[in-house]
């Protein structure tokens, strides 16, 4: 079975995010439910601005509900 050339470059990414999740928690003595408002709080904000470039590439400051 051959491999997908990016599934290599993927789990690599996963567990760098991995270790660096787990540094915060350790540094800053995160209860889980504080990581998991952390995570939210950042794909929230991802998913804005990538909504906005999707229905609006040519103006991203125009927000993705807006016409």
């Amino acid at each position: 079975m051959k491999l997908h050339p990016r599934v290599m470059l993927y789990q690599e990414a996963r567990a760098d995010i991995g270790c660096a999740l787990a540094l915060a928690i350790g540094r800053h003595e995160l209860t889980h439910m504080e990581l998991v408002s952390i995570l939210n709080e950042e794909m929230a904000a991802w998913i804005k601005y990538g909504i906005r470039s999707e229905r609006h590439p040519d103006d991203p400051e125009k927000p993705g509900g807006l016409e």
